[in-house]
């Protein structure tokens, strides 16, 4: 009843405002409607600019895709010359480390070739020198060779007459060794001990005891020999008696020696050099010396063993 009167009350004044609205809500409708068109128009503009666009790059893809295509073949084919210069690389360092190698041997060689160059220079050199002194050498040895050949032709005549004096020692040798064999086999014959004197051995030594044959080196003679098969009736106490002669039997001069008598058949008369008391068994070796003393020279001499009763044996020794 109210809401009635209301609406009669405001009447005119209701139906403007519905209007206003209604004509706000137009307008705004229009607007929208106005920008929807322009952004529509937009888009479409926007989508023929993107369907562009999108062409564009599938095109550029197209081109892209050609291209990595070429690319990959290219870079197949660079992979594959890579390779193989990598293998000729490889061969080349060999190459070069064998040429190094190489070339420090000729290195070596000719460093080697220069010292053998100096050496045979220094050599050559050497011989050089050589040369010289063995022609100075050379004519020294002829003028001697006339001089050695005078002299060869000096020492063969004495030669000749050295040995003309040696034949004829020879025969005087031959005949003291005569005489003396003959001497010893009389002493045997007369003044028998009843056994003998056996296995001589002559030696000279020097005053260090050093053995030698140089009469003007030796100090003192020694003389062993062997006793052996002595008869029952001979053993016991004996003196033995050393006795020394030049080889002619004469007695030697100056040397140190005792008269004794030798108790034999025929006594006899001995100059002994050494004297030793021994006591006789069947079978002995016996030892005696007697200083030299620079009493002998060089030569020949006797050694004769006796036993107080009779003559044991005898043996010769020579001095340089």
């Amino acid at each position: 009843m109210s809401f009635t009167n209301q609406k009669q009350g405001t009447g005119m004044p209701g139906a403007k405002r519905f209007n206003w609205i209604m004509g706000a809500l137009l307008l705004g409708a229009l607007v929208t409607i106005g920008v929807f068109i322009s952004k529509n128009n937009q888009l479409e503009t926007d989508g023929d600019k993107l369907s562009l666009t999108l062409e564009d790059l599938d095109q550029k893809k197209m081109q892209l895709e050609k291209e990595m295509v070429v690319m990959d073949s290219s870079y197949q084919t660079q992979i594959t010359q890579n390779d193989s210069l990598a293998v000729a690389l490889e061969v080349r360092v060999t190459e070069i480390d064998e040429l190094e190698g190489k070339l420090w041997s000729m290195r070596k060689k000719l460093e080697t070739s220069q010292e053998e160059k100096d050496q045979i220079t220094a050599r050559l050199s050497q011989l050089a020198e050589l040369k010289i002194a063995l022609e100075e050498d050379i004519v020294s040895l002829q003028n001697s060779n006339a001089e050695l050949r005078e002299e060869n032709e000096q020492l063969a005549s004495d030669l000749q007459i050295s040995n003309d004096e040696i034949a004829s020692l020879n025969e005087e040798l031959q005949e003291v060794s005569l005489a003396n064999s003959q001497l010893t086999k009389r002493l045997f014959e007369v003044a028998p001990a009843g056994f003998l004197a056996e296995n001589f051995s002559v030696t000279a030594k020097k005053r260090n005891d050093k053995l030698t044959a140089n009469a003007r080196q030796a100090q003192t003679i020694n003389v062993a020999f062997d006793l052996n098969d002595v008869p029952e009736e001979y053993q016991g106490a004996e003196e033995i008696y050393l006795v020394v002669t030049e080889f002619n039997g004469n007695p030697i001069k100056d040397l140190d020696t005792k008269e004794f008598t030798v108790k034999s058949a025929e006594p006899i008369d001995v100059l002994a050099a050494d004297i030793t008391q021994t006591t006789l068994a069947e079978r002995q070796s016996v030892e005696m010396s007697f200083a030299a003393d620079r009493d002998l020279q060089s030569g020949m001499y006797n050694v004769m063993v006796y036993a107080d009763h009779g003559f044991l044996g005898a043996t010769t020794f020579q001095l340089q």
